[in-house]
């Protein structure tokens, strides 16, 4: 009895594990041998591009008459132009036999689509705002849940099921739509992995076909044709798509509320007289341009493009008039400003308020930080020319332009570039402290005041923009993207800073960078006036501050909340021990890495060009420095760092080696060299100062720390990987080994 007991209990086991073993083979089906769809994996990639953003950018409901729908009477007209003009390099014999069943199909989906009322249902999905939605980067895009639920109701609605055989066929496709929605705009997408995993032997009409690799050729063909002449036209027909201005990601907006959000637009411009026809003139005028549209959360931001392309380096272009003439000014005006006003380090700005506050003594500081509302566009013109030539009256009537010998240091090699500043004593060169630079004996050319002033003049009063083919003139603020926008908006609101808010700078710092400002006083009552001050703006320069941008750590009386953490051009202060943080966004990195390989670099070339660049993680010594920022606070930025430098490493693999990272050994011999450069830069910057040296033994500890730091936000990172998981956890075994082997020695 015991013997039968045992006997069954071992049957019953091998039963178990057999079971197991034919469960795993259906979930992990063995790959069908009969079809190669690889070497077709070029024609199965698709993109999907924004739409244009340049004013104004209608688009009636009509691109769907393009679809092939409009254009075959039949379903065998349609079937045959899938097949035969679908990915014309694959050519497709005998499929003649899978006419009579898939003929109706075709049918059925045309009707389907005709009747289908894709305006209506699209504008119904959007009006129906859930209370617990997510706050989204603007308030006119369609979410992307929205987005995908219209989608799951054309391909339950409108394509036939048996079109693919089954439900989990039609789902594989429909998952491969999801995926294209989420796919980064400078991305390609691919639809061979998910055509592969389809099950062709539940398409009846497919069967009539004699070889199973014609079979696949077909439904690859009728998969690309869903996607490019159907699904994609369908897109741009009722969506506008464009790139959010803070994560990257793509935005959709529907087509008739971007057409209505353009309308509104110009017909605010010209009701407000900003926008006036242009009247002939002779005289130079600056270049026409247009008006490109960038959504805000609430509002759209209207960047100005030239029709001109703007020449590198802002250099002299003979060829061009116009262009030359926008340089000189800029140039000037560049100086005008420098001279006046001076350049803004908010690194060393704040190092000296951390300093006065520890040589003072002083036990508590107050801020305000507050954003322009509309910079750009509140500009008085006429209050800005005046500016202008006040800042100028001291200037001799003829100035001399020169060239200039500047070696500046870029990629880590000092170069001398050869630059045209005007030369004379009332105007400073525009260039960072400790940049060497020489006077030239090369030709040089004198310049008129006079017609500098005229020239900007004509620039702040005559700029003009192109609408419905119809020229515009700009009469009220200045155009955002052309070229002397910037220096004319810092011109007006330095002059406003040193005008209007004077009594402030006596009594505190105030730092200005674009239209971003932040005041700094040891005086709570002086705190509390200047955020009065933006809550009542100065009227007589048009100058107005958002109320929900400003932020204080100050208690006022009608209950502004005071916080204690306060963010200022992308760093976040604390009130309290003064520290900064760089705010890292939450960006999703695969939609801000982009990967263009030139010239046609290996990958392990590219991949090691990439990481290079260890500006980009923000490790500044402005950010590093321990007068500033304690070691705690510095180990765990370096921390957060090492983590990016994980992430971005991680999806430049991806992308390089096609998610099949075979040369490992390279790739982490790339990562170790970038890792020692990256502690070294960590080192010198955070803990050797001007005079200081640091010993070797305290280098090669830091070192080893740092080192550590970044191989263990790898682990992290990868770890999570299910691709790059299985590929390196052998190397972080290894490296595990290897610790706790000279733990145990020490």
């Amino acid at each position: 009895m015991d013997h039968f007991t045992t006997q069954s209990a071992k049957n019953h086991s091998t039963q178990i594990k057999t079971k197991t073993k034919t469960n795993k083979r259906k979930m992990f089906p063995k790959k069908n041998v009969y079809h190669n769809l690889q070497y077709m994996k070029k024609e199965l990639t698709i993109s999907l591009y924004n739409t244009s953003s340049c004013l104004p950018s209608y688009k009636s409901y009509t691109s769907l008459k393009e679809c092939l729908f409009n254009k075959a009477e039949t379903g065998q007209e349609i079937y045959q132009f899938i097949v035969e003009k679908t990915m014309k390099n694959n050519i497709v014999a005998d499929y003649e036999g899978s006419i009579p069943l898939v003929s109706p199909l075709l049918e059925q989906f045309k009707k389907r689509h005709t009747k289908f009322h894709y305006f209506s249902v699209l504008k119904h999905l959007t009006q129906k705002q859930e209370s617990s939605e997510v706050k989204s980067e603007c308030k006119y895009q369609v979410n992307k849940k929205q987005l995908k639920l219209f989608f799951d109701l054309i391909f339950s609605k409108v394509i036939p099921l048996n079109l693919f055989g089954k439900l989990r066929n039609l789902k594989k496709i429909k998952l491969a739509m999801f995926h294209l929605l989420d796919t980064p705009c400078f991305k390609s997408f691919n639809l061979t992995p998910f055509i592969e995993k389809l099950d062709i032997s539940s398409i009846t009409w497919l069967q009539d076909i004699k070889t199973t690799r014609t079979q696949w050729y077909i439904i690859a063909k009728l998969v690309k044709w869903l996607f490019v002449g159907f699904l994609l036209k369908i897109l741009y027909t009722y969506f506008h798509m464009t790139l959010a201005s803070k994560n990257n990601e793509r935005l959709y907006i529907m087509r008739s509320t971007w057409n209505s959000i353009q309308r509104k637009f110009i017909k605010k411009g010209k009701r407000s007289n900003t926008l006036q026809p242009d009247i002939n003139c002779k005289e130079w005028k600056p270049p026409i341009g247009r008006y490109v549209l960038i959504p805000k959360n609430s509002d759209v931001r209207p960047i100005f493009k030239p029709e001109y392309i703007k020449p590198k380096y802002y250099t002299i272009d003979h060829k061009n008039p116009e262009t030359n003439h926008l340089n000189l000014i800029f140039k000037f005006l560049k100086q005008l400003h420098t001279t006046v006003y001076g350049n803004t380090n908010f690194g060393n700005e704040w190092e000296s308020i951390v300093q006065h506050k520890r040589n003072e003594g002083t036990t508590h500081l107050y801020f305000v930080s507050c954003d322009v509302t509309n910079a750009f566009g509140s500009i008085i013109q006429e209050e800005l020319y005046n500016i202008i030539q006040s800042l100028c009256k001291d200037l001799p009537e003829n100035l001399i332009l020169k060239y200039y010998a500047v070696k500046s240091k870029k990629f880590m090699e000092e170069i001398v570039c050869y630059k045209q500043y005007f030369s004379d004593p009332n105007l400073l060169l525009p260039l960072a402290p400790g940049t060497l630079y020489s006077n030239t004996n090369m030709r040089w050319q004198q310049v008129k005041k006079k017609w500098l002033l005229e020239k900007i003049s004509q620039v702040i009063f005559q700029q003009r923009v192109k609408i419905n083919e119809e020229v515009h003139v700009i009469t009220k603020g200045v155009v955002q993207g052309a070229i002397t926008s910037s220096v004319l908006s810092d011109i007006y609101y330095n002059f406003i800073l040193h005008k209007a808010m004077s009594t402030y700078l006596t009594t505190g710092k105030i730092i200005k960078y674009v239209d971003d400002i932040l005041y700094v006083t040891e005086s709570e009552n002086v705190a509390r006036q200047f955020l009065q001050l933006t809550k009542e703006g100065i009227p007589q320069y048009n100058c107005y501050f958002k109320p929900s941008k400003t932020r204080t750590n100050v208690m006022a009386c009608d209950g502004n909340i005071a916080v204690n953490n306060i963010t200022y051009i992308g760093y976040e202060i604390n009130c309290t021990t003064l520290e900064v943080e760089y705010k890292h966004s939450h960006t999703n990195f695969s939609h801000a890495i982009k990967v263009s390989k030139k010239d046609d670099l290996p990958p392990l070339v590219y991949l090691r060009k990439r990481l290079s660049n260890i500006a980009r993680l923000k490790l500044s010594k402005f950010i590093l420095n321990r007068t500033i920022n304690s070691e705690n606070t510095i180990m765990r930025i370096i921390k957060q760092a090492c983590l990016l430098q994980a992430e971005y490493t991680r999806i430049l693999i991806k992308e390089l080696f096609d998610n099949e990272p075979r040369n490992i050994q390279g790739i982490l011999l790339v990562m170790q060299n970038i890792d020692k450069r990256i502690a070294r830069h960590i080192i010198k910057t955070s803990l050797i100062g001007d005079t200081e040296i640091i010993d070797k033994l305290s280098f090669n500890k830091w070192n080893r720390k740092i080192l550590h730091i970044l191989w263990m936000s790898y682990k992290t990172v990868f770890m999570k990987d299910k691709v790059l998981q299985p590929k390196f956890i052998r190397y972080f075994s290894q490296r595990k080994k290897i610790q706790i082997n000279k733990s145990h020695k020490l």
